[in-house]
């Protein structure tokens, strides 16, 4: 989004001559087809960026090209168009832990940032908001559980409580819980950033949207150190440019955030020096990549699921389109994970164990052995299923990469991406140790009434290894991102080891904000949408604070 005073010498629309606010989107708008709760878009690849890490000898191994795949959102929207719909907030230890000692900090412990959380929440549970400390009604974004619930949901909550886990709400700051989790929904239908804030202002009179509008370059005075625009394209090669009048705010995500800061001359001087770009502020850009990652190969396989036919899945989308329901308004037992704490250390979950189901034919099943790749591709809506996948999610990873421009083609390749995944050591042990506990489900009496049992994936090359080696082995070839990237451009103190300082607001330039999951130092322990929205609702505070107090003149920090 940019706040923009535009040159005379290029022709514009009327509307937009006039206009205060310019939001430059890559992507297109959403359409009812992301909607349905049911569907998934994680494989949609038009509304998605398709990036993939460089491969390295210790994750992805068996992974088409040796690499894991990151997709994000390239759509109005962004991710919370392509994600899981989660509403998981993390942890109070995540947030105090970005608390440094630096005065500018205090902000973002947890405690200062609970308001934040509760501004933009419109929460529909009402067993839920009975906890008000955490939770609030009357935001922009509503929160519930879905209605549809389906016999092994049941089944699996079930076997996670015979275990000891209770069910509980993990935005509130437990460690351990088996959830039943509340989604970004509302009457059914996903409700994106673009449906909860956006739509509702689009048409006011200072505010301009372009979709298809790809920011290559922010222009910047060299010697001023001031921003004094963007260049843009429509077409591929074809660029227009916009003056900015106050300030660039940029939320283009930690990979593409990256590969424009590097094409408009900040960030490593080293780096950047060998694209032949000119370097003007020396920054940490790219670096303290952290993503979490789960792995493949775990599953179990449902005994008794009935055939799904094509009529079946015609006339469940008829009733989701008239009212809103059956079925498709549920995300199967997506609906359900449970939360670990497997060590001591902090008062927090280590590992979510996320299940996710897939409908593969049957006689798959009697034939031959199923791949790892078959039981995790989506062929069928998330409301069917007779597999179901558990991914042990690594919550706060401890490997991290780096991100660099494309070395054949800077402006238009993809960004290199080492993400490092599984370089420590102990994010491979936490796996670990946590399938141990996924794989005791199969022996509670739950598990065992309704005969759910392991299902025979094809686990090669790991398949003649047994117990821990092989998990270690399956953990290093079926490496999965989680496309929850962040801390490119992480916030601090000082320009040695930070990107923007705790006001957000790039080191080094004025007029440049960056506000999205790229600022957080270090990873929380859920997904990035509420997260994110936090940061959204605490920068806008900051930009409206410092406007007030500079009398709608750009602040300066000289």
């Amino acid at each position: 989004m940019v706040l923009i005073r535009l040159p005379h010498d290029l022709q514009f629309e009327p509307l937009i001559a006039y206009s205060q606010v310019l939001l430059l989107e890559a992507g297109e708008n959403e359409n009812i087809d992301y909607d349905i709760p049911g569907v998934s878009t994680k494989e949609y690849r038009p509304i998605l960026w398709n990036y993939r890490t460089e491969r390295n000898g210790f994750s992805c191994l068996s992974r088409p090209s040796g690499s894991c795949e990151v997709r994000t959102g390239k759509v109005l929207g962004g991710s919370s168009v392509t994600n899981d719909m989660k509403y998981t907030r993390g942890s109070k230890a995540d947030y105090d832990g970005w608390h440094k000692g630096a005065l500018g900090s205090l902000d973002w412990k947890y405690e200062n940032l609970l308001e934040y959380f509760k501004h933009s929440e419109d929460n529909g549970d009402y067993d839920v908001l009975l906890n008000s400390h955490y939770h609030a009604r009357s935001g922009e974004m509503h929160v519930q559980r879905f209605k549809h619930i389906d016999r092994y949901i049941e089944v699996f909550q079930a076997a996670f409580s015979e275990m000891g886990l209770r069910t509980m709400d993990i935005n509130t700051n437990v460690p351990e819980a088996v959830v039943n989790h509340q989604f970004t929904v509302f009457n059914n239908t996903r409700m994106s950033t673009n449906t909860a804030f956006v739509k509702p202002v689009k048409h006011r009179k200072n505010l301009v949207i372009m979709t298809g509008a790809t920011v290559t370059k922010i222009v910047i005075d060299k010697q001023e150190k001031t921003v004094e625009g963007v260049l843009y394209e429509f077409e591929k090669g074809k660029e227009r440019r916009a003056f900015v009048k106050r300030e660039i705010i940029l939320t283009a995500g930690a990979i593409n955030n990256v590969r424009l800061l590097h094409l408009s001359g900040i960030g490593p001087n080293a780096d950047i020096k060998k694209y032949n770009i000119t370097p003007i502020i020396n920054l940490p850009v790219g670096n303290n990549y952290q993503d979490q990652v789960t792995i493949g190969g775990l599953a179990f396989a449902l005994n008794d699921v009935p055939p799904v036919t094509e009529n079946q899945v015609i006339n469940d989308f008829k009733t989701w389109f008239e009212n809103r329901s059956g079925p498709l308004a549920s995300r199967g037992i997506n609906q359900v994970s449970a939360f670990l704490q497997l060590y001591e250390h902090v008062n927090a979950p280590d590992v979510e164990l996320a299940l996710e189901g897939n409908y593969i034919r049957s006689d798959k099943f009697m034939l031959t052995n199923v791949s790892v790749h078959t039981a995790e591709e989506t062929n069928m809506p998330l409301s069917y299923y007779n597999l179901v996948n558990i991914y042990p999610i690594l919550l706060r990873p401890k490997s991290k990469g780096k991100v660099m421009l494309n070395r054949r083609n800077p402006k238009y390749g993809r960004p290199v991406i080492q993400a490092n995944f599984l370089k420590e050591s102990e994010d491979l042990d936490t796996l670990v140790d946590s399938i141990d506990i996924a794989l005791q489900l199969l022996d509670t009496k739950e598990m065992k009434k309704t005969e759910v049992k392991f299902a025979p994936l094809d686990l090669f090359p790991c398949d003649r290894l047994s117990n821990r080696d092989q998990w270690n082995c399956i953990a290093r070839h079926y490496t999965k991102a989680l496309s929850n990237p962040i801390g490119t451009c992480r916030m601090g103190e000082n320009s040695t080891e930070s990107v923007v300082d705790f006001q957000l607001r790039l080191h080094g330039v004025e007029g440049l904000r960056i506000i999205d999951a790229s600022v957080m130092p270090t990873h929380v322990r859920g997904g990035l949408l509420a997260a994110t929205m936090m940061i959204a609702e605490k920068g806008a505070k900051m930009i409206i604070k410092d406007w007030k107090e500079n009398k709608g003149h750009y602040y300066s920090r000289r």
